[in-house]
């Protein structure tokens, strides 16, 4: 019998993930879509690799020291990724959540991982900005909600021991992908990637992948994502996100995604419904035994669709970002969230 070795810390986890080619879901269609496991990590989605990153970094730049505090604005995964981390690290974590946001929007789960992990969580209370919400569509509301929870992150980084991660505007977590997870990716198909499908979000997880391709010389045609009521990419076109950030105090800096629009990527954006990236996660976990989440729904469900325009023998590859028990508290009518 083989035994099994042992691990240091929890952190060297992170990675490493299996590929699936899917079977049932693209059954009868002639095309390979494979998907990356990384709702197999051990906060429980891809923002794993991203907090290690940037804490690190921090650490090596001497922004985070011996007990300190890392404070971030989330709205699903960075924040149960960053208080995995944090507890790991010995920090102390406080982070912040939409109280209401988009749609059926429920993060309850979410919250009582990031405190099962030790984090303190505050949710973001919008009544003193009743005004600058007023008359705004869902997506900009979206963005402004984001920006008020920068607020408060910027307004404690400016006192002693406190560092924010920005994962919105700090470039390691693109670079975290480009050197993990876009590597990994490579080597697991052999560079034989058609097209790469990932939905934005911060940009991180789409972007530094795509790096990570362009710098291997594998030509990938490149697919963002974004759901009907957080359009980040227009958030960073018309400056939405950054005007709201102006209104309220935060200096100026770019995004990820504005970085990544600069730079000519994505190919291609698409807009995913609840509905399409419901049904598909439901799917991916009846047909396929895989237990993850709506964002992952959503991504295999473009996927099949651009490997569909490929046509037969297009190898697509996409990640599984998250598992499915964080949306239990919205079940049956489970949110597509950045």
């Amino acid at each position: 019998m083989m035994m099994l070795g042992w691990t240091r810390s929890p952190l060297d986890l992170i990675g490493n993930t299996p590929m699936v080619k899917l079977r049932r879901v693209t059954e009868g269609l002639g095309v390979n879509v494979f998907v990356k496991c990384e709702y197999l990590n051990p906060s429980g989605s891809i923002k794993d690799r991203m907090a290690l990153k940037m804490v690190e970094e921090a650490e090596r730049k001497g922004k985070l020291k011996r007990n300190g505090t890392i404070v971030e604005m989330t709205s699903g995964n960075t924040g149960p990724a960053l208080a995995f981390v944090g507890s790991v690290k010995g920090y102390n974590v406080h982070l912040f959540i939409p109280s209401q946001w988009t749609g059926s929007y429920n993060p309850e789960n979410r919250i009582k991982t990031m405190k099962l992990f030790g984090a303190k969580v505050t949710p973001v209370a919008t009544d003193v900005h009743r005004e600058m919400l007023e008359g705004l569509s869902e997506s900009e509301a979206a963005a402004a909600i984001i920006a008020i929870g920068m607020k408060k992150c910027y307004e404690l980084e400016r006192r002693k021991g406190f560092w924010w991660a920005d994962q919105i505007r700090n470039m390691d977590n693109a670079l975290a992908h480009k050197e993990s997870t876009g590597k990994e990716i490579i080597e697991q198909l052999d560079g034989e990637i058609d097209a790469w499908v990932a939905s934005i979000g911060t940009g991180g997880t789409l972007f530094g992948v795509a790096e990570a391709l362009i710098e291997a010389s594998v030509d990938a045609r490149v697919v963002g994502l974004e759901p009907k009521d957080a359009r980040v990419i227009e958030w960073a076109e018309k400056g939405i996100l950054n005007n709201f950030l102006k209104e309220l105090g935060v200096p100026k800096k770019k995004s990820i995604v504005e970085v990544m629009l600069e730079k000519g990527v994505p190919d291609e954006a698409m807009t995913i419904g609840d509905r399409e990236a419901r049904e598909m996660a439901n799917r991916l976990c009846q047909e396929e035994g895989l237990f993850c989440g709506i964002s992952s729904g959503a991504n295999v469900y473009a996927a099949i669709k651009v490997a569909k325009k490929l046509g037969k023998g297009a190898n697509v590859v996409t990640v599984l970002v998250d598992s499915r028990d964080r949306y239990l508290p919205e079940y049956p009518n489970e949110h597509y969230v950045i």
